[in-house]
């Protein structure tokens, strides 16, 4: 192993570590940084580091998981009784979320999307919280599949690289 090898090797290591800990902290993005980790590593290295089928597979498994924080959250809101515009509340408020009030907002936002979408379509305090429910156990499973899509492209990364 060469010294340029082994350095990106603990750099890529580094970003998946820091990876990991973003999947639990949402202000880290952690699934872009493992693919970032994935991309250094083939960029510098070349034909001894993974595929190119690797690291079109892990664009996709990055696009995916990010994906999945809207989707489920829209998923998790019409699971618990919203309508589709609820639903498309919780999306939004996500986004929105995100965007004006940092980290916070990516919990709260869709939250208050769907409660506030329930409300105008004239649901009861009881439908529109329990929509709002749905929208934590969407975060919920959002977060259990991108932990899961972190660990299998960080397993498969080693295991393409070594074996």
């Amino acid at each position: 192993m060469t010294a340029l090898s082994l350095t990106l090797l603990i750099v890529t290591s580094s970003l998946f570590a820091t990876g990991l800990i973003g999947t639990f902290l949402p202000i880290i993005p952690g699934t872009f940084l493992i693919w970032l980790g994935i991309f250094i590593h083939k960029l510098f290295l070349g034909d001894t580091s993974v595929s190119w089928t690797f690291i079109i597979v892990a664009t996709a498994l990055t696009f995916l998981a990010h994906a999945l924080d809207y989707l489920c959250n829209f998923w998790g809101a019409k699971r618990f009784g919203a309508s589709w515009q609820g639903g498309l509340g919780a999306v939004l408020g996500g986004v929105l979320g995100i965007f004006l009030f940092n980290i916070i907002g990516l919990i709260i936002g869709p939250i208050a999307g769907v409660i506030i979408v329930e409300f105008i379509r004239n649901r009861n305090i009881h439908q529109a919280t329990k929509a709002g429910l749905g929208t934590i156990v969407g975060g919920i499973v959002a977060f259990i599949a991108k932990f899961t899509i972190t660990c299998i492209m960080i397993i498969e990364f080693y295991i393409s690289l070594f074996f």
